[in-house]
C-alpha cells in the first residue's frame, strides 16, 4: 500500500505540475487576456492558477519519501491524510475553471480544496513525527 500511495503522489503532482502550465497558457488565451482584466477578476484567476501549482508540489514533496507510520490508527490517519492531499489537487484544478468564470468570491471549491490540503499535510505530519526505529534523530 505505502507503494501504491507514494507513485499516486507523484502522478498526481506531475499532473498538477502540468496542469498549472496548462492553465497559464489558458490565461493568455482567454478574451480578454487575465493581464488586461481588473485587478479583482485577475486576482481569482492568478490565485486559482498558484493553488493548482501549491497541490502538486505539496504532493510531488510527499510522494518522494512517502512512509506509512506503524500502528493500525496511525496507518489509517496516514492514508486519510494522504486521499485529502490527492483529492485536493482535483478540487483546485476544477475550481480554476468553475470560479473565476462565474464570479464567485470566495469560492466553494478552492476553499474546499484548500483545507483539504491543509488538513491532509498536517494529518499526515502528524501520525508521522513519532520517531521510527532505525532513523536517527
Amino acid at each position: 500500500m505505502q507503494g501504491s500511495f507514494r507513485m499516486a503522489h507523484l502522478v498526481v503532482g506531475a499532473i498538477a505540475v502540468v496542469a498549472f502550465l496548462i492553465t497559464g497558457q489558458v490565461m493568455g488565451r482567454l478574451d480578454p487576456p487575465v493581464a488586461d482584466m481588473e485587478w479583482a477578476e485577475r486576482l481569482l484567476f492568478r490565485s486559482r492558477h498558484i493553488y493548482i501549482l501549491a497541490a502538486g508540489l505539496v504532493n510531488l514533496a510527499l510522494g518522494v519519501n512517502y512512509q506509512l507510520p506503524a500502528g493500525a490508527a496511525r496507518r489509517g490517519m496516514a492514508v486519510a491524510g494522504s486521499l485529502l492531499v490527492l483529492a485536493s489537487a482535483l478540487l483546485l484544478f476544477f475550481a480554476f475553471f468553475a470560479e473565476p468564470m462565474a464570479g464567485r468570491w470566495p469560492g466553494p471549491l478552492s476553499m474546499l480544496g484548500l483545507q483539504a490540503m491543509f488538513g491532509g499535510v498536517l494529518l499526515y505530519t502528524v501520525v508521522n513525527l513519532r520517531h521510527r526505529p532505525g532513523r536517527t534523530t
